[in-house]
């Protein structure tokens, strides 16, 4: 069974599907260079429609009869007040649009007019260049360098120079981290537990925040900010894992690309963090089967955030502490401790021994 790898991989080639929701206008083209603000194609959902009942309004019968009435044709723009159907001859009566918009339907003797809608754009997401274009939906964005995969973000994008050091990486984000000096940089820190700081941190404002973990209570708060949050962990307190932690560290001072896209388990969309760097990489391994040897990341119980390596996979179902018989594994952790964990429980994560310059 193929089972999805969680990147945290200092050098990978990154290559991203960027696409609206429906059909619009592409506004990029094969070999152009983007940054990851850039936005890449827009288009115009409707968000409110208005029916105008010429049938029912004449007081006609037959639907046929009511629509040779009507003196547009869809895709016509109407203002308020303008004709949309008359009966002509000396005592004409006319129909006119209560409201502007465009019309979209002219069916059954009525006519629906779209009378409001939002613009839709889709992002890069990343620096890089864009090798495909997807028609009338988005483009393809390809780049070499860091990938940290997250678990939950915002919903926002943002970049800028990335600040950290191995103290505040390990520690709470709190008022008194952030300073003047953190305005538009993006930051980390190992976990979040007040409004304040998150508050604080939109009023500087800084250009993103990568976190281990955040208290739950906090994600009304996180959604209302206007910059980009990621969750590399998950919810409560849990620190930043080594793996990450390492590469992080490694990429202090660097230009950083902070997708907190809300993770689509349906597409494999998912929060993650880019680099880009000049060195070429090899493609990600998107999934792989658990095998002995696979350095994989712990997500629940005591041993959340903790990194390890598959040691056995357990041939019988285990029976756990709280009764539930299931698949396990066991996985070995730096300090030598080991313990059984659920397939379910733990993730693989790709990561390279070496850091690039």
């Amino acid at each position: 069974m193929q089972n999805p790898v969680t990147q945290i991989n200092p050098l990978v080639k990154i290559r991203r599907n960027r696409v609206l929701p429906v059909a619009g206008m592409v506004l990029v083209r094969v070999g152009q260079k983007v940054a990851p603000g850039e936005i890449l194609a827009e288009t115009l959902i409707p968000t409110k429609h208005v029916i105008v009942d010429v049938l029912n309004a004449l007081g006609l019968k037959n639907a046929d009869e009511a629509e040779k009435l009507v003196d547009r044709k869809i895709g016509d723009l109407v203002d308020k007040h303008d004709i949309i159907a008359e009966t002509g001859g000396l005592f004409s009566r006319v129909i006119r649009a209560p409201i502007p918009g465009k019309i979209i339907s002219i069916k059954n003797g009525q006519v629906l007019l779209e009378v409001e809608s939002r613009k839709v754009v889709v992002q890069s997401g990343y620096a890089g260049q864009i090798v495909e274009i997807l028609n009338d939906r988005g483009a393809v964005v390809e780049t070499n360098g860091t990938l940290i995969q997250g678990v939950w973000g915002n919903g926002l994008i943002g970049f800028g120079p990335f600040v950290v050091d191995s103290q505040s990486i390990g520690e709470e984000l709190t008022p008194a981290s952030l300073s003047i000096n953190t305005r538009g940089t993006i930051v980390s820190a190992s976990w979040c537990e007040q409004e304040e700081s998150l508050n604080l941190a939109g009023s500087l404002p800084i250009a993103g925040l990568v976190l281990g973990s955040m208290s739950p209570r906090l994600i009304p708060c996180a959604l209302k900010q206007n910059y980009p949050i990621l969750l590399l962990e998950g919810f409560g307190r849990i620190a930043i894992n080594e793996q990450a932690r390492n590469v992080l560290l490694a990429s202090a001072q660097k230009e950083m690309s902070l997708n907190a896209v809300k993770w689509d388990h349906y597409s494999g969309i998912r929060p993650e963090i880019s680099i880009a760097l000049q060195a070429s990489g090899a493609p990600e391994v998107e999934s792989a089967v658990f095998a002995e040897g696979q350095k994989v990341r712990v997500h629940s119980s005591s041993y959340a955030g903790k990194t390890g390596v598959l040691t056995a996979i357990n041939a019988v179902k285990t029976t756990l502490p709280n009764g539930l018989r299931t698949a396990t594994a066991s996985v070995l952790f730096q300090n030598n401790e080991k313990t059984v964990v659920p397939f379910s429980n733990f993730d693989i994560i790709e990561v390279e021994e070496r850091f690039p310059g």
